[in-house]
């Protein structure tokens, strides 16, 4: 690492002078290194809150029950038994062709029509919150792609409960390699708490199965769950999202000796099946997984429905019309309405009324010629060059970081003094920044589970809403030059948060915002909280730009939600938290430019 002074380095230069200490000094205060091997262990099993065995066996036995009345063969619940136990042993059912293609086509026509609309076309992915679209999700019966009773029966058996569905959101990914995000070898941030996933994958555009940036995982890693760690002061259990990333060769070492440990054998599976659109089901918090981005093979389309208990987190992804009269809600209708503890009893009728359909499904799963497939995993192993290459690339696929370095998205020095040359090239860089590593805190009563749609909003936000929300915001850089002293310390900014966060909680107390901007106002408190508390423990540099990044665009969503008092107050905030941001990419920038 050479010095960051006002020298040239390879044609990009600081606006400030920085001595090689300095420099270091800096460096390790905002990035401290490698932490800990995230490992999995039978040992923290014990914190994954379930329901108690006496009653998830009573659900279980009542579901059953209910199914076993539209049953007419002896041999269904053998064969629904046998999927259950195929997920219990492997940590994962995988389904093609769950419903008729041609059905399948007017999911696909309907889903392009949506992501061409409303996609957020990153250079990572492009992504729509499902959520946000009701008519695609409740007005067809391609829906059953994701929803089908079979998986819904099969979910609500293995999590003991009536679920409901939590998140709903469609991507379309590229080919490309790089380490970001879900990319990366990893479990779901749910160390605390159940949560089941359907992933259904497909080639873009196509009636076909995925055959590129392939689902990809880890046979018998559910068994386990990550590093816990114990709060001091407290004795409270805790995690970090840290935790959950296995992207090192002894983090990979550590997963085959625990697959190993289990038995049979150490196996990684790589799902691609072009034959027939693909429905994976899957414990997303702790089956250790990922979405297998390479250079070549094609661009895929998938939808991810991830379900939850509704007893243990009441709510609802969508706010529908009530039904009239006497129709009964569909399955769907069920799963993506307000749900809670006292939910069963509607839920065990609309999935009775299924159990025909069911068996019919299982019937052609267990025939000689199936038309859906419930397919060997043994086949799908990697082995040789194809094992040693998706190692390769799970350790060494560049970060967020190098990849910016590599296209050039930088900082030009000539910009930090115009606000329409810093307002393109900030809205670049900020596109692929918004993308990286954050280290977030994940807590054992699950208070988290409040800030995703917010992290979501930031994450996922189009160019257009970038330049069109940074705007106003870039005279804040631009005023004066960027100094050293615009590299705030990360204990400064966590009580600027803190304080940030405040106000938002006191103006959802104080009932100044109203019906849905309530919740998002909630959860853009508790992602500036989070954010805050993640700024002063970064490992790496990739971790603290894009922290860094995120207190800034938390609290500038939150400015527009306070009134005008406290919006004087947060203003000087934002400064500081943008020249920040800035200045800690010119410095990185710097790094990554200077190393041979």
């Amino acid at each position: 690492m050479g010095s960051l002074g006002i020298q040239e380095t390879r044609g990009h230069h600081l606006p400030f002078d920085l001595p090689l200490q300095k420099q270091a000094d800096l460096l390790r205060k905002r990035a401290t290194g490698a932490g800990t091997v995230p490992q999995l262990h039978l040992n923290t099993v014990q914190y994954r809150q379930c329901p108690p065995a006496e009653a998830k066996i009573a659900y279980r036995v009542r579901l059953l029950n209910t199914m076993r009345q539209g049953w007419k063969q002896d041999k269904t619940e053998a064969r629904f038994l046998q999927a259950v136990n195929t997920i219990e042993t492997d940590g994962a059912a995988l389904f093609g062709g769950l419903i008729d293609p041609a059905l399948f086509g007017q999911l696909v026509a309907a889903y392009d029509k949506l992501l061409a609309e409303e996609g957020n076309k990153t250079f990572m992915h492009s992504y729509v919150n499902l959520r946000e679209h009701p008519s695609f999700v409740t007005s067809c019966e391609y829906t059953e792609a994701f929803s089908h009773p079979l998986l819904v029966a099969l979910i609500s058996y293995l999590m003991g409960g009536t679920v409901r569905i939590m998140d709903l959101r469609g991507k379309d990914s590229d080919p490309i390699s790089i380490n970001a995000q879900d990319n990366l070898l990893h479990v779901d941030n749910t160390p605390f708490k159940e949560e089941y996933k359907v992933l259904l994958n497909w080639r873009r555009h196509e009636v076909k199965g995925p055959s590129g940036q392939n689902f990809t995982f880890l046979p018998g890693t559910h068994r386990g769950n990550r590093d816990i760690l114990v709060d001091e002061a407290t004795g409270l259990p805790w995690s970090t999202e840290k935790d959950s990333l296995f992207i090192s060769e002894n983090a990979i070492d550590g997963l085959f000796a625990f697959q190993k440990s289990i038995g049979p054998r150490p196996r990684v599976v790589e799902v691609e099946y072009p034959e027939q659109p693909l429905a994976a089901v899957f414990p997303a918090g702790a089956l250790v997984h990922h979405r297998y981005r390479t250079e070549d093979g094609d661009p895929r389309s998938c939808i991810i429905a991830a379900f939850h208990l509704a007893s243990k987190h009441p709510g609802g992804l969508m706010d529908l019309a009530p039904t009239g009269g006497e129709h009964k809600r569909s399955l769907i209708e069920f799963l993506v309405s307000h749900q809670d503890q006292d939910s069963t009893d509607e839920f065990l009728d609309i999935l009775g009324a299924e159990a025909a359909r069911v068996e019919s499904k299982l019937e052609d799963i267990f025939a000689e010629s199936p038309s859906t497939t419930l397919l060997d995993l043994d086949a799908l192993c990697l082995s040789g060059e194809r094992l040693a290459h998706w190692r390769s690339t799970v350790v060494t696929a560049p970060n967020v970081v190098d990849t910016k370095v590599r296209r050039n998205i930088r900082l030009p020095h000539e910009a930090l003094t115009s606000d329409a040359l810093l307002h393109a090239a900030l809205a670049k860089v900020i596109m692929y920044d918004k993308h990286g590593l954050l280290q977030l805190i994940l807590y054992e009563d699950g208070r988290e589970e409040a800030r995703k749609s917010a992290r979501k909003r930031i994450g996922e936000m189009t160019l257009q809403e970038v330049l069109r929300r940074l705007q106003p915001r870039v005279g804040l850089v631009t005023q004066r030059p960027i100094v050293v002293g615009d590299l705030a310390e990360p204990k400064s900014l966590r009580v600027l948060s803190d304080a940030v966060a405040q106000l938002a909680s006191n103006a959802v107390a104080a009932q100044d915002v109203e019906g849905r901007a309530t919740g998002e106002l909630r959860s853009l408190a508790r992602l500036m909280m989070d954010v805050g508390e993640a700024i002063t423990r970064c490992e790496v540099l990739e971790t603290y730009i894009s922290t860094s990044l995120f207190l800034f665009w938390t609290a500038e969503y939150i400015y527009g939600y306070l009134g005008e008092a406290d919006q004087l107050i947060v203003q000087p905030i934002l400064a500081i938290f943008l020249r920040n941001y800035v200045a800690s990419v010119l410095l990185v920038d710097a790094v990554r430019a200077d190393k041979p």
